[in-house]
């Protein structure tokens, strides 16, 4: 699947340099700053966490004294994730390991510049941030000033981005930023460039991070494949049997003979509630030949029922508790996924997102 195009650019700015026991701020002469917000927290806990709650989150406000500001770091040797704004727009993200010091010398704040030192993570990163990022903002705001840019314009930027980035890595193959470059690539391009990474690479902080994304990445990549196998059009669709809202068992093969679309939502999905438009109107114009069921994924059944009436849903709807299989059996990756399945109880189309193309595939499938 393809990501929004500056999730990669946006990320920069919340990802690692090393610190430890301070992270050292030193801003310009007349910044105009008395104070910074700033948050820290472990990176084992960034791993573990399951929860907000549970990410080990520390915030406070540290006063500006001569133009230098020190952020504390703990003391956990997988060392923390920190950051602090300097203004609506603009903050750094980093990553911090003890017994680092690294300093962020704020060169200009508006335009927003600066250089990260202190340790080779540091350092690397920094030259990622300068020679990359930088300039291809620069391109994007000069882009934007002259009105809304055209989807390939944004693309091509995107791939000067990703380009860079594999260059960074492939001449740099035992610098640790070479692990910060990685997470920032698109899947498809992360894991063969994670599986690549040197032994230094993986010495750092940052490493544990990796891992987390290119798992993530790989049972994405197995995931889409998965889907695209079951749209063949020659796989039966997983049955299932589930609750509705009164209690009472549904199955999937209740409905066989008619088309069928399978919804997974949560009322906690923005883009799923953005759909319902239009899942309301295919509901109304295919009524006599058409089956919805709205699968509800990722929350308690009192907010699921809630939902329910709130958006006035009128096909069937039933409830997938936590740890049903049924999720992973049609390889959903995101919310909203439909899936089209025939009244032979083929599964013909599957689409992840709040994507029109779904209804125009959806017409296509039925006929009219």
């Amino acid at each position: 699947m393809k990501r929004i195009i500056f999730t990669g650019l946006a990320a920069l700015s919340l990802l690692p340099f090393n610190a430890a026991a301070d992270v050292t701020v030193k801003l310009p002469a007349v910044s105009g700053i008395d104070s910074l917000e700033y948050y820290s927290m472990p990176i084992s806990k960034m791993i573990s966490a399951k929860s907000r709650a549970e990410l080990g989150l520390e915030e406070g406000k540290v006063p500006v004294v001569n133009e230098t500001v020190v952020i504390p770091i703990g003391t956990d040797n997988g060392g923390y994730r920190v950051g602090f704004k300097l203004s609506e727009n603009d903050a750094i993200d980093l990553f911090a390991a003890p017994g680092d010091n690294i300093v962020a010398e704020i060169s200009s704040v508006s335009p927003f510049s600066y250089k990260l030192s202190g340790s080779p993570l540091a350092e690397g990163i920094s030259e990622i941030v300068n020679t990359l990022r930088t300039p291809l903002e620069e391109k994007q705001r000069a882009m934007m000033a002259k009105g809304e840019p055209a989807q390939e314009d944004m693309m091509t930027i995107y791939q000067e981005y990703v380009d860079g980035l594999k260059d960074y890595i492939n001449e740099n193959p035992t610098s640790e930023a070479t692990a910060y470059a990685v997470m920032d690539l698109p899947p498809e391009e992360m894991i063969p460039a994670f599986e690549k990474l040197s032994e230094r690479a993986k010495s750092n902080i940052l490493y544990p991070l990796a891992k987390v994304r290119y798992d993530n990445a790989v049972q994405n990549m197995e995931k889409e494949r998965k889907q695209q196998e079951l749209a063949s059009g020659t796989h039966d669709a997983p049955a299932f049997t589930l609750k509705n809202v009164e209690g009472k068992d549904v199955s999937l093969s209740d409905f066989k003979g008619k088309w069928v679309i399978l919804d997974f939502w949560g009322s906690w999905c923005i883009w799923c509630i953005k759909g319902f438009p239009e899942l309301k109107e295919a509901y109304e114009k295919y009524n006599d030949e058409l089956v919805i069921i709205g699968v509800d994924c990722n929350e308690t059944e009192e907010a699921w029922k809630a939902g329910v009436a709130k958006y006035e849903l009128p096909w069937v709807n039933v409830y997938c508790p936590d740890g049903n299989p049924l999720v992973a059996e049609y390889g959903i990756q995101g919310f909203p996924t439909k899936a089209i399945i025939d009244p032979e109880g083929k599964i013909r189309n599957i689409t992840t997102g709040h994507n029109p193309d779904f209804f125009t595939a959806l017409s296509n499938l039925i006929g009219k």
